[in-house]
């Protein structure tokens, strides 16, 4: 269980910050890494304006959830982690085309396998 999380979490972050931030300039400002995270599907996905809005009220949310998971240090409840992940795939689903979620889900399977690995 703990490798399947440092696995997504590894996922997450990587697919924050690449490709902007590096390691020294990035700070952990849930509008930012939203906003990141959206660049990034404009370019991987060809996202409409539309759903840029959708998708960055969507991650700013999620990036502020999960921001307060890790408040007083120490392992958040994986079980609430996996339940929040599950429930914003969902809702991108909602929001991307069939063509487009499917390549998302792809892009995710690739860095889960990538990062899964070392952990």
């Amino acid at each position: 269980m703990k490798r399947f999380f440092f696995a997504i979490m590894a996922a997450v972050m990587m697919f924050v910050a690449a490709p902007k931030a590096s390691a020294q300039d990035f700070n952990f400002d849930p509008a930012q890494m939203a906003q990141m995270r959206v660049d990034q599907m404009k370019q991987s996905l060809k996202i409409d304006k539309d759903q840029a809005a959708k998708l960055l009220d969507l991650f700013k949310k999620q990036s502020e959830e999960m921001m307060k998971m890790f408040e007083g240090g120490g392992m958040p409840d994986m079980s609430k982690m996996e339940e929040n992940m599950k429930k914003q795939d969902e809702q991108i689903k909602k929001i991307l085309t069939p063509e487009q979620y499917k390549k998302y889900a792809e892009e995710q399977k690739k860095m889960r396998e990538q990062f899964g690995g070392g952990f």
